[in-house]
């Protein structure tokens, strides 16, 4: 007589089990690939580039032009483009170059701030001994910005790019009449973009892009830092 066999209810509660187990996993699995792309998002966006300034000289802006000038004058600020790298300089109209980028975004902070009342890109792009003259004295931007009218000129040097997620630019903001550096500082921009990126290509959430520079962003955190660490004490 052939007996017919059933399945213990133990198996099918193993296999409950092992399903649930298997679930479980997954949920894991997708959870932790959620938060790690929003997290890779949230810092992309909120925590891109960072920057920080050391300042060798600071001026309150504010109170010298109160206590130098007549009230309400129309007191001007020349922005020369900044020295860069022969390869980042400007080449014609269709490219303008990192140092013509860099005075006209510091230019429009500068003019967002309404602490100093009129400033203006300097029209002179180059000139002999600009590169040398950032480290001694500035001579030839004060004679230019004199000629022209100016009361300040702001000039500015990019160090050679040694990494591609990191930019040093040292800025000075320089009384014409009298020579004088009324700020100086060095900033330095860092950007953690690529290394986000890094992260979601390795876990095959996004295409690696190696050829990426984030330009732009770190071109809008440079001028953002640098106007104002100009007009606020970095370490207040």
């Amino acid at each position: 007589m052939q007996i017919k066999r059933t399945d213990s209810p133990f198996w099918y509660l193993s296999q409950l089990r092992r399903s649930f187990a298997d679930l479980l996993l997954v949920s894991v699995i997708l959870l932790t690939l959620v938060t790690v792309t929003t997290g890779c998002a949230i810092l992309g966006r909120h925590a891109g580039e960072t920057c920080n300034t050391r300042a060798y000289a600071r001026t309150d802006f504010e109170s010298f032009i109160s206590t130098r000038f007549a009230r309400n004058s129309p007191v001007r600020v020349a922005v020369v483009p900044f020295v860069t790298q022969a390869n980042l300089a400007a080449r014609d109209d269709e490219q303008p170059g990192l140092g013509n980028e860099l005075a006209w975004s510091v230019q429009r902070e500068l003019v967002g701030s309404e602490v100093l009342p009129i400033v203006e890109v300097f029209n002179r792009q180059d000139w002999p001994g600009k590169k040398a003259e950032f480290f001694t004295g500035n001579f030839g931007a004060l004679a230019r910005a004199k000629d022209a009218g100016y009361d300040f000129v702001l000039v500015g040097y990019m160090d050679p790019i040694k990494r591609v997620d990191t930019w040093v630019i040292h800025t000075k903001l320089i009384e014409v009449e009298s020579g004088i550096s009324l700020w100086y500082g060095t900033s330095t921009i860092n950007t953690i973009r690529r290394d986000m990126l890094e992260v979601s290509s390795t876990l095959g959430l996004t295409t690696r892009r190696p050829d990426l520079l984030y330009g732009p962003q770190m071109l809008s955190e440079a001028a953002r830092c640098i106007a104002f660490d100009m007009l606020h004490d970095p370490l207040g």
